[in-house]
């Protein structure tokens, strides 16, 4: 008896479970080639994800550039001071939406210190173009 009522439970899940998911979203693999992906600049590949951080350099008091790991610049206007910055060991972003950070949108920073983790907010999130590289590189008079 037990068999019969393990095989009818297994039989039952296995055919509503994928309804249950199914909630009408459709993984789109070209839509995150083209917010992820290597490659030159492209304005439309302007997303990348926030656990995936390269390097980080402060700039001020309110603005931070990352690199992503796939080797684009983006600078970040803080929201207000956030002096965990000065003591954090790993720095991740997370978007509204999620775990990607698109330009034009909000974000949390999340700095890893030796007290904790602190949150500070982002105000703003803008991918650094060629021409906004070179003036960055370009030696001040």
């Amino acid at each position: 008896m037990k068999p019969v009522l393990f095989f009818a439970a297994a039989a039952l899940l296995s055919v509503t479970t994928p309804a249950a998911a199914d909630n009408g979203q459709r993984f789109d693999e070209g839509a995150q080639l083209r917010a992820y992906g290597p490659g030159p600049w492209r304005p439309e590949a302007q997303c990348f994800r926030g656990k995936s951080i390269a390097g980080v350099t402060r700039a001020g008091e309110r603005t931070v550039y990352v690199q992503s790991r796939a080797g684009a610049i983006y600078r970040l206007e803080l929201a207000g001071d956030c002096a965990a910055l000065d003591a954090a060991t790993k720095v991740t972003l997370r978007g509204d939406g999620g775990l990607a950070v698109c330009p034009g949108t909000a974000a949390d920073l999340l700095a890893q210190t030796p007290a904790g983790p602190k949150q500070c907010r982002v105000a703003e999130v803008r991918r650094m173009g060629p021409s906004d590289l070179a003036a960055l590189s370009a030696p001040r008079r």
